[in-house]
């Protein structure tokens, strides 16, 4: 039997550890300091086709929807993401197939009410019905890796902070100035990428594979188009990023009464150069540039 004082004590320790006990209450986790590697841009993109279906990246700054969230890691670790940063598979990153990167987005378990903020900076996933491909970090925080899959809802936050190359937050370089592009429907997208130029060669995000390639026309040199804009603002801007890697330029194109701007870089008379300034613009993140024929 206890005494007094030994009561006294058991009760004194017992309400010390409920104190430092968490509260079982839903809570939104969010990993602490930076999530990503240095380097990378903040990107919208053009529409894409992937097996089959269409896709189109845009700002949406209402984005709330639910599906089936997966998730992917050791396959894809180290490598490049469609922004140019490093895909860590240990940090709370996403890919998401219409989102612009990098940005924040809250993403809910919905089968066990779980939630995390995790910042997307890839395209994917692309299987049927997919809502958005999670890193095994945010999977396992989530409660769903060895699951495979899960019900989730994604909230769009805001931009992510961005860095530079040596890993220091960028101030005053925020993307806030972008213009969403509008979506353009197939038809219009494939105009714009075969006129006036036109052999495209097939490319490839992560292994996935995009649209055919427009009939070729006859030409003897070759240039690689880094992206295609309405607005010439994005053009200028892409173009200023190009060129400090290597120089760029911007072309204007009317299609249907319409005005679109062509980033280009380089024009060679030999495939295989433009190959290499094709190999070296997709290492420093341009995953949606392709060679031309001019």
């Amino acid at each position: 039997m206890l005494s007094s004082r030994s009561l006294s004590a058991f009760v004194l320790i017992s309400l010390l550890a409920a104190c430092g006990a968490p509260a079982n209450r839903a809570s939104t986790y969010e990993q602490q300091g930076r999530q990503t590697a240095a380097g990378g841009i903040y990107k919208i993109g053009t529409p894409y086709q992937i097996m089959g279906s269409w896709y189109y990246p845009r700002e949406n700054t209402n984005y709330d929807e639910t599906g089936i969230a997966s998730w992917y890691g050791p396959k894809f670790h180290g490598r490049r993401t469609a922004n140019g940063e490093i895909f860590d598979m240990n940090l709370l990153t996403a890919a998401h197939p219409t989102l612009p990167m990098p940005v924040r987005a809250r993403v809910t378990n919905l089968e066990n009410g779980k939630s995390i903020i995790v910042r997307i900076n890839d395209r994917g996933p692309f299987a049927k019905d997919r809502e958005i491909d999670l890193s095994r970090k945010a999977a396992e925080v989530l409660g769903f890796k060895d699951k495979g899959t899960t019900q989730v809802r994604v909230q769009y936050l805001g931009r992510a902070p961005m860095y530079d190359s040596a890993g220091r937050l960028i101030r005053g370089q925020e993307p806030a100035t972008f213009i969403a592009e509008k979506p353009r429907t197939p038809d219009e997208n494939k105009r714009v990428a075969a006129a006036p130029v036109g052999q495209v060669e097939k490319q490839t995000l992560d292994g996935r594979t995009l649209a055919d390639a427009p009939p070729p026309i006859a030409s003897k040199r070759y240039a690689v188009q880094v992206g295609v804009f309405s607005s010439r603002f994005n053009a200028e801007r892409l173009k200023r990023q190009l060129d400090s890697l290597t120089p760029a330029e911007v072309s204007e194109a009317k299609i249907n009464g319409e005005t679109y701007y062509r980033v280009k870089v380089g024009g060679a008379n030999v495939r295989e150069d433009a190959r290499q300034t094709l190999d070296m613009l997709v290492s420093a993140g341009h995953q949606d540039a392709v060679i031309v024929e001019q």
